[in-house]
């Protein structure tokens, strides 16, 4: 599979700095612009996954599943990070956070305030309890995209168990990004001092 020699490959040019995210889409119009079925996209992703990890942690690999089939073979180089890169999976879903309670080490929340992070998270918890791990066995990031977040927030995101925070930098204009580059390194100070 390509993409699981594209992250072994970053992940050895890093020397093991990569994390995996995964995502399986929400758009039916982006599906039928590459081809591929929008129905079973979890499934499908959930095989993705288990394809992957085959590749990167053993010396021959095969896979026999639903949807996929991988016949003996080697991959080289193997990723640096052991068994293999951190998989991040993104969604709001109750099936993206039982496939990161089953095959994550981290979830990606998008668009919540702190507020709405409780919610999510304990429904992550719900997950994590039904394939017996712990919440402290998984990173969770949180982008609050263009709602944006403040010093109080990240503060917020911290006390709520976030332990990292995805700041999106965006400007129209040269003086618009500088301005949102400045933000954004203000509320890292604000994180480091925590």
């Amino acid at each position: 599979m390509y993409t699981a020699k594209q992250v072994a490959d970053v992940d050895v040019l890093s020397g093991g700095r990569v994390d995996c995210g995964i995502g399986i889409g929400w758009l039916r119009e982006e599906f039928d612009a590459v081809a591929m079925p929008f129905d079973h996209r979890g499934a499908r992703a959930n095989e993705h996954i288990e394809v992957m990890k085959q590749l990167w942690t053993q010396p021959t690999s095969s896979y026999d599943g639903r949807y996929y089939k991988l016949p003996e073979c080697r991959m080289y180089p193997k990723p640096v990070q052991q068994p293999h890169p951190p998989i991040h999976v993104g969604g709001e879903s109750d099936g993206a956070l039982r496939r990161t309670a089953r095959l994550g080490k981290g979830w990606f929340g998008f668009n919540r305030q702190p507020d709405e992070v409780p919610e999510a998270l304990d429904r992550l918890d719900r997950a994590l309890d039904e394939e017996g791990r712990p919440r402290s066995d998984v990173e969770i990031s949180i982008c609050p995209y263009f709602r944006g977040t403040d010093a109080d927030g990240i503060k917020r995101y911290a006390e709520l168990g976030v332990d990292r925070v995805i700041v999106v930098v965006f400007g129209f204009d040269r003086e618009g990004l500088v301005r949102a580059a400045d933000e954004a390194a203000a509320l890292v100070e604000v994180a480091s001092a925590l």
